[in-house]
């Protein structure tokens, strides 16, 4: 945790001492009150006035030093030559030094305390005996050490004020504690893939269990539950946080199980929770042929407990990433909007002069040229803008960036693009739709730039865990790839980030058709995918969990 310090406002120091001061003759005027001595009017009054000066010299600009020794001579006079009748006016000690603090710092505190002992003790030596002298440390001292202790919080509140904010700070932990994560990280033996680490707790639970489907799931920062990993059966895709047994599950923090029917048979479902600490990180749920005891349950718990850890660590490792990388592309992006794109935009307007002030017809038409291959480019930097800037949030998923980018390439190319989306109320994790959606980028990119197409048709079906992305274009089908292109292999990176098949082949009908399949049981999410595109071609709407249908016309760049 980053120590943030208490900075006070240039004016507060004067308000805190008038306010101190009032407390004080309040506090007087209170304990006067409760002794019910009339006489201690006179020592209430001269506290006042001399409270009241010294506030009004504060405002005058005199010196801090020299106010803060003025107003504890003068309330130690008082109180020295009053304190016979009017003991409790020593509660007024505790003032000057708190002030002294605030204008003069320890300096201040420190003289002023030294003024008070002094000033009291001379006022009230020839009064002195054994007797007295004992009663009056009984009475006094306790107040001085009083005075010195507020004094000193007055001292500390002035030092808070003058130190400059240190926002630099934030940024040095930050630092020490990614420096620490780096050495960590490479020396883990699992590694941070949370995929990898949650595959490994479902074979603990199938070789404790002997069951016939499993699955994991965690919690995303919205509060539900989506599954991380499941078995290749795909039997437990539908539980979620509304599961009963994983409700209970996840609310006593307590492993759950109850009789399910099974697709043949009675099952008994069993929900696990993942705790890392105190914390719980997801609940893993798998389906038994027989009703297991508590006591196995506890000692499978027991041997998840590491694994629980180690996802923990690995979804905010996850979350990490994820922020660092959303604010460099928001970095590139003003890079790119504030530099080449201005730069480039300032050369097409000299073309333009240059076109007015031509002569020869001929040079007029090669600027034109030239012209319409900036207003390309810089059509081009703000499509790349804006894929810079396309994110993924907990508030809007991945059909809303996927349509806005969508959008945007259909207004700025001359494509006309065809969306069809099919998704749950449930989502994918964001670290998966952000991979999803940088890799539809890439495609749609290529086809915008290499493949010559009049339509652009951008398929995407969800059901958590699994997804479907398809792009097709009728352009003029996939060529010889260069050399030094990495596209393909930035998108073959993506998606074995995220445990996803890609496919990239030709179109039937010319052209080229990119698949991206996420999915344990791929022939059963390809079946899916597949009947959500013919469904969503008679159908459109906006309704989440039915098919969506946009198409989105091209316009020429002149």
């Amino acid at each position: 945790m980053v120590a943030v310090p208490l900075h006070l406002p240039s004016q507060h120091p004067g308000r805190v001492a008038m306010g101190a001061r009032l407390f004080g003759i309040l506090a007087v005027v209170a304990l006067a009150a409760v002794q019910g001595t009339p006489s201690g009017v006179l020592a209430v009054v001269l506290l006042a006035v001399s409270a009241v000066v010294c506030g009004l010299a504060s405002r005058r600009g005199v010196s801090g030093t020299v106010l803060g020794l003025a107003e504890a001579l003068a309330a130690s006079v008082v109180i020295g030559t009053q304190l016979g009748d009017q003991p409790y006016a020593l509660l007024y000690l505790i003032v000057p030094p708190f002030v002294a603090g605030l204008n003069a710092g320890l300096a201040g505190t420190t003289g002023a305390c030294l003024i008070e002992v002094a000033v009291i003790d001379v006022l009230t030596a020839p009064s002195i005996s054994l007797t007295v002298l004992t009663d009056r440390m009984q009475v006094a001292a306790p107040w001085f050490l009083t005075s010195l202790g507020t004094g000193l919080l007055g001292a500390w509140l002035r030092q808070l004020e003058q130190e400059p904010p240190r926002d630099h700070d934030a940024y040095h932990s930050a630092r020490r504690l990614l420096a620490e994560l780096r050495t960590v990280a490479r020396s883990l033996s699992a590694g941070l893939d949370a995929v990898g680490i949650a595959q490994q707790i479902l074979v603990e639970v199938h070789e404790a269990l002997q069951a016939e489907a499993a699955v994991v799931l965690v919690r995303t920062e919205g509060g539900v539950l989506v599954p991380l990993t499941l078995d290749e059966g795909d039997r437990l895709s539908d539980v979620g946080s509304d599961d009963p047994v994983v409700m209970e599950c996840w609310t006593t923090e307590a492993p759950a199980q109850e009789i399910v029917e099974g697709r043949n048979d009675r099952m008994t479902r069993v929900a696990l929770p993942l705790q890392a600490g105190l914390r719980m990180v997801g609940v893993v749920v798998a389906e038994c042929a027989t009703s297991l005891s508590s006591v196995s349950l506890q000692e499978l718990r027991s041997r998840l407990a590491e694994h629980s850890f180690r996802l923990d660590t690995a979804l905010v490792f996850d979350e990490v990433r994820t922020l660092a990388t959303a604010n460099e592309r928001r970095r590139l992006a003003r890079e790119i909007h504030d530099g080449i794109a201005q730069e480039v935009a300032s050369i097409g307007y000299t073309v333009d002069e240059m076109i007015a002030d031509s002569a020869s017809d001929e040079q007029r038409e090669t600027l034109r040229g030239l012209r319409y291959e900036l207003t390309r480019i810089v059509s081009e930097l703000r499509l790349s803008i804006f894929d810079l800037r396309s994110e993924i949030s907990h508030q809007a998923g991945f059909g809303t960036a996927l349509t806005d980018y969508v959008r945007q390439v259909g207004t700025r190319s001359g494509m006309t693009v065809h969306l069809s989306l099919n998704e749950t109320p449930q989502r994918l994790r964001v670290e998966v739709e952000t991979e999803i959606l940088r890799l539809a980028q890439e495609a749609i990119t290529n086809a915008r730039r290499h493949s010559g197409a009049s339509n652009l048709w951008v398929t995407f079906a969800a059901d958590p865990p699994h997804a479907v992305l398809t792009i097709a274009d009728d352009g003029h089908g996939l060529g010889v790839p260069r050399s030094d292109s990495y596209g393909l292999r930035i998108m073959r990176e993506r998606a074995d980030r995220i445990g996803a098949s890609l496919d990239i082949r030709a179109r039937d009908g010319g052209g080229t058709e990119v698949s991206l399949t996420l999915a344990p049981d791929t022939a059963r999410a390809s079946g899916r995918a597949a009947a959500n595109i013919n469904g969503s071609r008679q159908s459109s709407g906006t309704v989440p969990g039915k098919d969506i249908t946009d198409v989105y016309v091209g316009s020429t760049h002149r």
